[in-house]
């Protein structure tokens, strides 16, 4: 529940509490039932339009494991690093492990292990890449091979400190979460909340086609129209 709320406040509403660590979150029983209750809303930060939505289509692009919408997600954050030309796949693989699983201590430290020694491997790669003369200078092969963020607006600072300390808080309980299935649900529900009901239910019935079941298509559309019209 406290990841849904996280998630609610940065996707769906624009509004997120960016220090929302174990201090900040308190367990309410009411009955036979646990309610997270999140405290101390003195650091929010507010995203604006195009950013929240750019947000949303990360998620849903992360989910579809598709390069192109993941880089154009991120330019519309304004999230850009020195290889995001040369490697849009690295951009993605990095966001990819922001949104990972979640679960206890050895589990997340085993997921960084993994992620570290891919980008040692990436790294061995582009200095072989290099060109002789360039390798012979290291300080120059460091520079071209050096990944690091060239472009991050200051919300983008604080939501990578926000998902660290959700994450850091299921891996003390050891709360194994879908943590990227969970954001993209608010993700898709966000970007769909954009469009009229009317839109929505409409797009919900195929348009006329040919043949006997476009005829029941498009009377069926086009009843559902005079109904919501």
């Amino acid at each position: 529940r406290a990841v849904h709320a996280v998630a609610s406040q940065l996707l769906e509403i624009g509004v997120f509490n960016s220090d929302p660590h174990a201090g900040n979150l308190l367990c309410q029983v009411r009955g036979n039932t646990a309610v997270p209750v999140l405290l101390d809303f003195g650091n929010c930060i507010r995203l604006p339009e195009d950013q929240r939505i750019a947000y949303c289509k990360l998620l849903v692009a992360l989910s579809e494991v598709s390069v192109t919408t993941v880089c154009q997600a991120m330019i519309g954050i304004g999230m850009v690093s020195t290889q995001s030309e040369a490697h849009p796949e690295r951009d993605m693989e990095y966001m990819m492990m922001v949104f990972r699983d979640t679960g206890g201590s050895q589990s997340q430290k085993d997921g960084m292990k993994n992620f570290r020694s891919l980008r040692k491997s990436q790294r061995k790669a582009d200095m072989e890449a290099l060109d002789d003369d360039i390798k012979k200078d290291k300080k120059k092969a460091k520079a071209q091979t050096q990944r690091y963020p060239t472009k991050m607006p200051d919300e983008a600072v604080l939501f990578f400190r926000m998902m660290l300390l959700v994450r850091g808080l299921c891996s003390q309980l050891a709360a194994e979460l879908p943590f990227m299935q969970l954001f993209e649900f608010h993700a898709r529900r966000a970007l769909v909340a954009r469009f009229p009901r009317v839109t929505r239910a409409l797009r919900a019935v195929p348009d006329a086609e040919e043949g006997a079941h476009g005829s029941m298509a498009s009377t069926g559309h086009k009843a559902l129209c005079r109904l919501l019209r």
